[in-house]
């Protein structure tokens, strides 16, 4: 794992109601309890085991430093996300050399997701399926280091993982339909405000930073965000 010194989302990117973990520097598989490492199986390959491990000691640390340690598995839900203690939102990320957890009490957060992605650029089929010609025509000017068509893709992630446990029975939901705008603070940071496409999903807010070899990105929604943006 070769990412640049960080932190990345643990340096004042989120607001202080949500704890962070973020390695580069993988655990070992055997920190996995056995039913987690059960969820994987027998054809997981080396990387997957140590992404899992990693991601899964990143959560158990987050949940700590909240105030809710977890003894026991942290197992996942039908959706495949990961399932939090009652009373906790979380999500965890994980890319090469970069492996990250970040959770919140439900009384301060609605939803809350996060993404880390490499800053390759998106091919020409995936930019135009997964983004918007009003959203690729709304980024900021171009980055020295970041193609911005992958910062978007990156927020999407994100907001899909913050969205994803707020969804219904049968209800589904596509990265294209999370509507990202980008607004720059700094030339590595900035804020980041995400909508769905129809409207039926709550107003997401975020942030992002940028590295020549890390993009990362948040999402999500206070518990007192007025009722009128849902």
């Amino acid at each position: 794992m070769t990412a640049s010194p960080g932190p990345w989302l643990s340096d004042g990117l989120l607001p202080g109601w949500v704890r962070v973990v973020e390695m580069c520097v993988d655990a070992s598989v055997t920190a996995l309890h056995r039913e987690e490492r059960e969820l994987l199986g027998p054809a997981a390959v080396e990387r997957r085991w140590r992404e899992f491990a990693t991601g899964r000691v990143c959560a158990r640390q987050a949940l700590t430093a909240l105030g809710v340690p977890l003894s026991g598995p942290l197992l996942r839900g039908p959706d495949g996300a990961p399932c939090w203690p009652d009373g906790v939102r979380g999500s965890i990320t994980h890319c090469p050399g970069y492996r990250a957890a970040a959770v919140a009490f439900a009384a301060d957060a609605r939803a809350l997701g996060i993404d880390a992605e490499p800053p390759g650029p998106l091919s020409p089929a995936a930019t135009a399926a997964l983004t918007t010609a009003a959203e690729r025509g709304s980024l900021p000017p171009p980055h020295a280091h970041v193609p911005w068509e992958t910062v978007l893709f990156s927020a999407k992630e994100a907001a899909y993982k913050a969205w994803a446990p707020t969804l219904g029975p049968g209800r589904s939901l596509a990265l294209r339909d999370a509507r990202v705008r980008l607004v720059p603070v700094a030339a590595d940071t900035g804020r980041l405000e995400v909508r769905h496409g129809r409207g039926e999903l709550p107003r997401l807010e975020g942030a992002y930073r940028l590295t020549s070899d890390l993009i990362v990105t948040a999402a999500y929604l206070p518990a007192g965000a007025a009722a009128d943006d849902d």
